[in-house]
């Protein structure tokens, strides 16, 4: 063997040495990747404006065709196992974004279609033969068993209730998240606070105006839903007061 020859054997014995110990590492993968949430138990098949194309708009006082949103329409399949009884759709149309909250006992596997007042009015500036573009997803869905699912929370979770604190109890209030950690890069998290009241309305007070902004996204008889969206890393907390005086807080973190 020529020397040359015999200096190329040596070179390709270090490589392959070299490849023989970065394999199995790369092979363990990253340990500090983080967990994936579970996927929603609630499917939307189809989610859009209910249009009008009849309508027309003023831009710069100048009348022009448009279609106008009457309401979002709503087409969606429970694939769980059980009956679900409440569905919170995040929405993001023509700039505006807003939660529709859908309430009722839907079995698993059967399609529901369900038609919404909210995000009526929009007009779209477009040719009528172009739909536009709405983005829905499920933020957070309630079971028959009392156990509610969120938006990127771990699969472990998923199936445990929601546990009151003997205040809660007391008061008949009760909030899901009890309470929140927001990172500062997310758009927004919901929380629910529901009364065992049959009938009652809520008021909302808080501490977060440097921290994150407060809304409600939507409202049922005995039950509310509402919206964080951070403003800077801090913590706070919102106070949910029924008509009957009874008061829950709400500790919200904003990392």
């Amino acid at each position: 063997m020529s020397r040359s020859s015999a200096k190329s054997h040596q070179v390709v014995a270090r490589v392959l040495a070299a490849l023989w110990c970065i394999v199995p590492i790369a092979a363990l993968g990253d340990s500090s990747t983080p967990a994936v949430g579970s996927p929603p138990p609630v499917t939307i098949n189809s989610c859009g404006p209910i249009i009008d194309k009849s309508a027309t708009t003023n831009v710069a006082g100048i009348p022009i065709p448009a279609s106008t949103s009457s309401g979002i329409a709503i087409e969606f399949v429970n694939e769980s196992s059980q009956p679900v009884t409440l569905v919170n759709f995040q929405v993001q149309s023509a700039g505006d974004q807003f939660v529709i909250r859908d309430v009722g006992t839907f079995s698993p596997g059967v399609s529901i279609k369900h038609k919404f007042r909210n995000g009526a009015g929009q007009a779209f500036v477009l040719p009528q033969f172009i739909a536009p573009k709405v983005h829905c997803s499920v933020s957070s869905v309630k079971f028959s068993d009392g156990s509610i699912w969120r938006k990127g929370q771990l699969a472990a979770a998923t199936a445990a209730p929601a546990s009151a604190t003997s205040a809660q109890q007391a008061s008949g209030l009760s909030a899901s998240p009890s309470q929140l950690t927001i990172d500062s890069a997310t758009n927004s998290e919901l929380f629910i606070v529901e009364s065992t009241a049959r009938v009652t309305a809520f008021k909302e007070t808080d501490n977060c105006s440097k921290v994150a902004t407060i809304f409600v996204a939507a409202t049922g008889d005995a039950s509310a839903t509402y919206s964080v969206r951070p403003v800077a890393a801090g913590s706070c907390s919102a106070q949910i007061t029924d008509e009957a005086g009874h008061t829950i807080s709400v500790p919200i973190t904003v990392q």
